[in-house]
């Protein structure tokens, strides 16, 4: 390999992070008045029930394809405490004011997840996974933090655990990655140069 092409394999390695924060997969968490997760204090007005948060497979939307990937969980089970009761419905709603702003209202339904495969109405080991095709007119407020989960339980008919979607701020591990690969290759070209 000559000098030229690990420069430019350098260079490649240096901007390719810069493709990627453009990149199709964002991630998103769950937050609201009381904190990150599916939690009662979450609904407007708080209620009193249950808590709930993130599946290990989370949630992403894949800009390209227009698809919410969820994977949301709740009960004693699955390390959070029992609803009051089986789930009776469960929704995307939108759009509110961006978050936090948003956090504070409510919306009607976009999107019903409790009619979807991967849906499990229990108490002690419920939760949602699988995906919902987001019609375009909706992504930018998806995007800017507008929508929110709501689980509803016959005693909390309005809701009883809510979170709102909100992008996920911590940055890409893999653009990370390829920025530092890059630059240690350029480093080592400089040092390889001012030894010659």
């Amino acid at each position: 390999m000559t000098s030229r092409d690990s420069i430019i394999i350098g260079i490649l390695l240096l901007f390719a992070p810069l493709h990627s924060s453009n990149a199709a997969i964002v991630s998103f968490i769950l937050d609201g008045n009381a904190g990150l997760g599916l939690l009662p204090g979450n609904e407007n007005p708080p209620a009193t029930g249950g808590t709930g948060g993130l599946g290990s497979g989370g949630i992403s939307y894949d800009t390209d394809t227009n698809v919410l990937s969820i994977d949301i969980v709740w009960g004693s089970a699955n390390g959070f405490t029992d609803l009051t009761g089986t789930v009776s419905a469960s929704h995307i709603h939108g759009l509110t004011a961006p978050a936090p702003a948003g956090f504070s209202q409510n919306a009607g339904v976009l999107y019903p997840l409790h009619t979807l495969s991967g849906f499990n109405t229990s108490a002690t080991f419920g939760g949602f996974t699988g995906t919902v095709g987001i019609q375009e007119i909706h992504e930018a407020g998806l995007l800017a933090g507008q929508t929110y989960i709501n689980v509803h339980t016959p005693q909390n008919g309005g809701g009883e655990i809510r979170g709102q979607l909100v992008v996920n701020p911590v940055p890409v591990p893999a653009a990370v990655w390829l920025f530092g690969s890059g630059l240690i290759c350029l480093i080592s070209l400089a040092r390889r140069k001012q030894s010659v």
